[in-house]
Formats: structure tokens, sequence, C-alpha cells
């Protein structure tokens, strides 16, 4: 078996105790709910943030490309 598989296997297994071991123990439920919660929230800013930092540089490039595209051939932009 390759590598990447046993990892995956493991990691697997490993999430699946864990599952058991919150489902086990109830009263901790609302803890890791709200901790998942807190994370899917960071997740989301980052996302957030990355993908405006990434439309601004696209924009700033089309921009740059229009410019150039109203310039004669053979001339610098």
């Amino acid at each position: 078996m390759s590598d990447h598989f046993l990892l995956i296997s493991r990691l697997a297994r490993l999430l699946s105790a864990r599952a058991r071991r919150a489902a086990a123990s109830g009263r901790d439920a609302g803890a890791s709910a709200l901790e998942w919660a807190v994370i899917a929230a960071i997740v989301v800013v980052a996302a957030t943030l990355i993908g405006g930092a990434v439309y601004n540089i696209v924009q700033s490039k089309s921009e740059g490309l229009t410019e150039c595209a109203a310039v004669a051939v053979g001339s610098n932009c």
C-alpha cells in the first residue's frame, strides 16, 4: 500500500475514535460545537481576506493590460 493510503487510513481511525469519545461524553458536546463554530468563523475570515487580496491583484493587472491594449504596437507600456 502507498504511504498516502496508510496516512489517510490512520487519520480516519483517529478521527473516528475522537468522534466516539466526543459522543460518549455528552456534556462536552456544546463546547465542542462552539469550538468548531469559532474555527469555522476564523477560516471564513481568512478566506475572505485572501480572496480580497487576490481580487485586488487581478484587478490591478487587468487595468494594466487594458492600458497597454490602447497603445500602438512596438511602443512601451
